[in-house]
Parts: C-alpha cells; structure tokens; sequence
C-alpha cells in the first residue's frame, strides 16, 4: 500500500486550496444547511468547521498506515488488505478532465469514502462477531462530512460502500482461518486497544458536537 503517495496527493492539493480556497467556499455555501443535529462552537464557527474537514482528509493515510500495520501485527491482515487496497485506489484515482485538482474540496468526497468503507467493514464484523473490529468510533465526523457534501451525493457514496463491503465479504473465506479465530478470542487484547487508543473521534477533538434528538 503506497501511503506516502495518498500523503503527496494532500500536500499537493493543499497548495492549490491555500490559492483558490474552494474547500473554504464550499463550507460557508453549506454551513447553513447542515442537518440540525449538528451543533458548532458559537464563534468561528466556518473556521472550525474548515479545520474539522482538513483534519478529516489528513488522517486517511495515518488511518489507512495504522490498520495495515495493526492488522499484521495481529494476524488478520488478509483480511483488512482487500479494503486498504480499494480506499487507495479510490482516494489515487485522477478526477475527470472536466473536474481538474483546484482544491481540498475534491479530497473531501475521497476521504469520506475511506472513512465510511472501513466504518462498514467495523459494522459488518461486529454483526458477524459480535465485537467491532476496530475500537474507536468514526460516525459523528462521517455524519458531519455527509452533511457538508449534501444529502444526495453522500447517499450516493453510502450506497456504493455499502455494496462493496457486501460483496467482498461474501468472498472472504478467513472468518474460519485459525488466525482469525485466534483474533477474534483475543480481541480485547491490551496491545490491540493500546494500538488504537490514539484514534479519538475528530469532532470531539474541536469542540463540535451532534444532538440527537427525537425530532432528528
């Protein structure tokens, strides 16, 4: 898994977005139509909310470093490898000619695809196994990407994780490998959850919160 490349991608387009500023346009066009349950600071909030997306996009290749490490180490990464594979393709993958690189904003969908494939793969394990897979919790900053990419879009992204993770595990035979057995008996290992206690969920990180409420 070629990371420094996805980390390259970043620094690349974060040149042209300290230029054009289009992932800072296109959260003041959005910031209003937030889903409710979304609550920022009372001050600065455009800001935050700018600082909580780059932040985002920054962690898929430390994401993506950690389970591939994390998952050799504790024997399964036959199993995660498949996933890594297809988030870097997707987050490597040119944009089209009539969508050329301006800024972090056409990084933004990318991340959200990485994020959300391996928070599908965590709920699909904890169906099957009936423990997560990764103990630590991506859906409130995923909830809030949603909702600043826009309902239509991101439901679109929803459903092609959705069916990828599917597909892919219905063709994944190593939930009766030895290793994995072993993994899942040992799961609450000190060394697994010491692997991953660094990885806090980042809307709490920046004072951003979510409200759910009967209404929402």
């Amino acid at each position: 898994m070629d990371v420094q490349a996805i980390r390259n991608l970043i620094i690349r387009v974060k040149e042209l977005e300290a230029q054009g500023k289009h992932l800072q346009t296109l959260i003041s066009d959005q910031i209003e139509q937030l889903h409710r349950t979304i609550e920022l600071p009372d001050e600065n909030a455009c800001e935050t909310l700018l600082i909580f997306t780059m932040d985002y996009i920054d962690h898929v290749p430390d994401f993506l470093e950690a389970l591939n490490e994390a998952s050799q180490q504790v024997g399964i990464h036959s199993f995660i490898s498949p996933f890594l594979d297809i988030a870097e393709e997707n987050f490597l993958s040119p944009v089209t000619q009539d969508q050329p690189l301006s800024g972090l904003d056409l990084l933004l969908d990318k991340a959200y695809f990485a994020h959300r494939l391996i928070e599908e793969v965590n709920d699909q394990y904890l169906v099957k196994t009936g423990s997560t897979l990764i103990p630590m919790n991506m859906t409130w900053a995923n909830l809030i990407v949603h909702s600043i990419l826009g309902e239509s879009f991101a439901n679109e992204l929803d459903i092609i994780v959705d069916k990828t993770v599917d597909q892919m595990m219905r063709s994944q035979a190593i939930y009766n490998e030895e290793k994995f057995k072993e993994f899942i008996h040992n799961r609450s290992a000190e060394e697994w959850i010491r692997i991953w206690s660094r990885w806090n969920c980042l809307s709490n990180n920046l004072g951003i919160e979510l409200k759910f409420t009967s209404a929402a």
